[in-house]
């Protein structure tokens, strides 16, 4: 009795723990996928926080690089300020009539800092005549580098030999320290020298306080330890956005920045840091961010601890309300269990509780229904073995089809069969993780549609990610009009795919057969029909009888290949897109061509890309390793049509090479016509043909290209450049009106006075005398 009583004892504490156990163990795997959850969202946040941080720094980026072209665009209109150009020579400032061109280039000069605050100011620098000019003032190279911008770093012979022995183009002197009228700031340099490459006439340096830009930047918080650099392309530094930093050293080696930008973490003096950084297409110069990691990522710290806190709480919770839970529910089945025991022998065999009663109760009925589960679970894949067998063609003999059959519980003899295969486009448009998921789900999902649709009438299985095979069953009676059933069904179903899923579903139809080894044939003509309307980029469905018949003859003629290199050639790139839009019109959707054919057709493009090759030096590794795709593509009508895609894109990247060659020509040619203007415009002679003869390029081209490039005609600015000059010999020089029009090319005064009066409005005579009264 004692023994029964333990062993009572032992059964219901059993009973107990099985009831607990399952509780906890919900719990646990309730902890766990929490704990996923939480480890995915910790990761999206942290990656939302930094990328947050670099849009902050992308954003800062584009803000100075906008400054930057802002200074590019002023210094060259200056450079290009008459003048500016006509002082360029003068190497003595106070000899005569210089003496009257210092005071108009002092009126002159326009103060871009009343416009824009991110210049503090800006300065022209002449080499000959060692004069520096900023608007309304100017100064000898000694008083400018002693009194007014007093570099600690560089003094005026340092200057002077940076004017004279380099040509600066958007050149950026790194953040010093500069007296700037008796005040210290931190200044940054933007040079653009003025003159011609080989031969600088001088400088324009604009000052850039590096409180400006770091204004830019006040959005990065670089605070408690942080820092920020900007560095150009050869990794020197041209501004510290840290205040109090060194300017001669990075904390970081530069040599880890690998790509355009990006975020690494890494401990620096033993302090996690975590650096941002990102370059400019504009200029090549980086920009360094570092902050201690803490900080980035405080709000992601904080909500971990507060995660945590509730995580411990809901376990010690948990388990308590399982404990109950168990308790309360293990009463009955323990009084049931006594019952039990006490009338069996199950105290002598040690036997559990609960296995005990289920092996008793319902042990047979358990095994029976497993086995019977088992059964139906294979029953679909048999089933999909059979159909793909009977799809690609894999039986002999009808007999040997028709034993199979009645072995996956089918009942298919006496049947007219039809095959259609249905694409669904949307699947191949690039592929990520969560991509793939969704259309795993909206295939199953149109899959579900298309059983729906077929009722009993057929079958439908995955023949690719983005296709299914669709068997068309139908009894003898109603061949006649198997058309209209399957063309309805197919249409109630795209209809319902394209609401419910937003994807375009193709179909592709092949004929009705009467036997089942006969399925393959269907399958394959409904594979082919299908291959049709991709390639047409059509919806909907065709069937196999209506497929053209002529697809042996492509269309690519002599001609048409000539003009087309001639106009890659040339970087035609409208007149190429449209050529070629005309052949895949023509061979795509007009000819449809067979597959073989159209392989010759898409090698005969190629060949006429490598026949480019040399004629315009290009780099034929580029051509070739596109050309390749074709021996490894797969015979169908997609690859087909991408592979003509890259026959496009080539040939698009043949016209930019070729435009790039024509636009840096472009400016030399340009370049070398002002710069001759500017040298003979005394000539009276001095015309359209006149130039164009010593260029050695018709007159025609020379006019149409002149005004492209400056946006104004020939005879127009060679005017203007007569009168800047004009206007400066009536105010400064003691010469005559017919002296002076002799000077700049006129080979008659009434000549000159008539477009003198037409430009200025008053005569050259009147000019004259105002001015002289006014500086007089």
């Amino acid at each position: 009795m004692v023994k029964s009583d333990a062993v009572r004892a032992k059964g219901r504490h059993r009973l107990f723990a099985r009831l607990l156990i399952p509780y906890l163990v919900f719990l646990m795997l309730a902890m766990m996928i929490g704990w996923m959850i939480y480890q995915k969202t910790i990761v999206l946040i942290e990656k939302e926080a930094t990328e947050s941080h670099m849009n902050l720094l992308e954003q800062s980026k584009d803000v100075l690089d906008r400054r930057l072209e802002e200074l590019a665009s002023i210094t060259q209109q200056l450079a290009a300020d008459t003048r500016i150009i006509q002082f360029q020579p003068v190497t003595n400032p106070f000899n005569g009539t210089n003496t009257y061109r210092i005071m108009d280039m002092n009126k002159s000069l326009y103060d871009y800092k009343l416009s824009n605050n991110f210049v503090f100011n800006y300065y022209v620098l002449f080499k000959n005549s060692e004069m520096v000019f900023s608007p309304g003032a100017s100064y000898s190279y000694e008083h400018f580098f002693q009194r007014v911008a007093n570099f600690n770093q560089m003094d005026s012979r340092a200057w002077s030999t940076l004017i004279a022995n380099q040509f600066h183009t958007r050149h950026m002197l790194p953040a010093q320290s500069v007296m700037m009228e008796g005040l210290p700031y931190s200044m940054l340099t933007y040079l653009q020298s003025i003159g011609y490459p080989g031969n600088p006439q001088g400088v324009i340096a604009v000052m850039i306080d590096q409180k400006e830009i770091q204004k830019l930047f006040q959005g990065l918080h670089i605070s408690d330890g942080g820092w920020a650099y900007i560095l150009d392309n050869e990794g020197k530094i041209i501004s510290s956005l840290s205040p109090g930093m060194e300017l001669d050293k990075v904390p970081f080696e530069t040599k880890r920045l690998i790509g355009s930008k990006g975020v690494i973490e890494q401990e620096l003096d033993s302090k996690p840091m975590m650096v941002t950084y990102t370059k400019s297409s504009y200029n090549g110069w980086t920009y360094l961010v570092g902050q201690p990691t803490a900080v980035v990522l405080g709000k992601v710290r904080y909500i971990q601890k507060i995660i945590f806190t509730f995580a411990c709480i809901f376990l010690i919770a948990g388990i308590f309300v399982a404990y109950l839970l168990a308790y309360r529910n293990s009463r009955p089945l323990r009084n049931i269990v006594n019952m039990i025991m006490e009338k069996t022998d199950a105290l002598s065999q040690q036997r559990d509780a609960i296995g005990f009663i289920g092996e008793t109760v319902s042990g047979l009925f358990q095994n029976n229904h497993r086995l019977q589960s088992e059964i139906e679970q294979q029953v679909p894949l048999l089933r999909a073995a059979y159909f793909q067998r009977l799809l690609n063609g894999q039986f002999v003999s009808s007999r040997d089809a028709d034993v199979l059959l009645k072995h996956v519980g089918l009942d298919l003899q006496g049947m007219s069969y039809l095959v259609t295969i249905v694409h669904l486009r949307g699947f191949d448009n690039g592929y990520s993780s969560d991509l793939l998921e969704e259309l795993d789900m909206k295939r199953v999902l149109a899959k579900e549609m298309l059983r729906r649709a077929l009722d009993y009438d057929g079958f439908v299985y995955d023949i690719a990610d983005d296709q299914f095979a669709v068997l068309f069953i139908y009894k003898a009676d109603q061949v006649d009009s198997y058309k209209a059933l399957v063309e309805q069904k197919l249409k109630e179903t795209r209809a319902t795919i394209n609401n419910q899923l937003k994807l375009v579903s193709v179909y592709g139809m092949g004929s009705v057969c009467d036997s089942l080894t006969g399925i393959s044939r269907s399958y394959e003509q409904a594979r082919e029909a299908l291959n049709a309307q991709i390639w047409n980029n059509k919806e909907g469905g065709l069937w196999y009888d209506e497929l053209p018949t002529d697809r042996n003859h492509y269309y690519f003629p002599q001609d048409v290949e000539t003009r087309l290199i001639h106009l890659a050639k040339a970087g035609d790139q409208t007149e190429v897109e449209h050529l070629l839009d005309e052949l895949y019109r023509e061979n795509f959707e007009q000819r449809h061509l067979s597959m073989s054919v159209m392989k010759l057709f898409l090698f005969e493009m190629w060949g006429c890309l490598v026949k480019l090759l040399p004629q315009m030096e290009l780099d034929q590794q580029t051509v070739y390793s596109r050309m390749a795709v074709l021996n490894g593509s797969n015979d169908s009508y997609d690859s087909m049509r991408k592979n003509y895609e890259s026959v496009r894109d080539t040939f698009q990247w043949v016209c930019e090479i070729a435009n790039e060659n024509k636009k840096s020509q472009n400016v030399e040619l340009i370049e070398t016509i002002i710069a001759l203007l500017q040298i003979s415009y005394m000539d009276s002679e001095l015309c359209l043909d006149k130039v164009a003869d010593q260029i050695r390029i018709s007159k025609v081209y020379l006019s149409q290209f002149f005004k492209e490039q400056t946006g104004i005609n020939f005879s127009d600015y060679l005017e203007s450049l007569r009168m800047e000059q004009a206007k400066v010999l009536l105010q400064s020089s003691g010469k005559t009106v017919n002296e002076i029009s002799e000077y700049v090319g006129y080979s008659s005064s009434n000549t000159f006075c008539r477009a003198f009066k037409r430009l200025h409005g008053v005569s050259p005579t009147v000019y004259k005398k105002l001015n002289t009264q006014k500086y007089g």
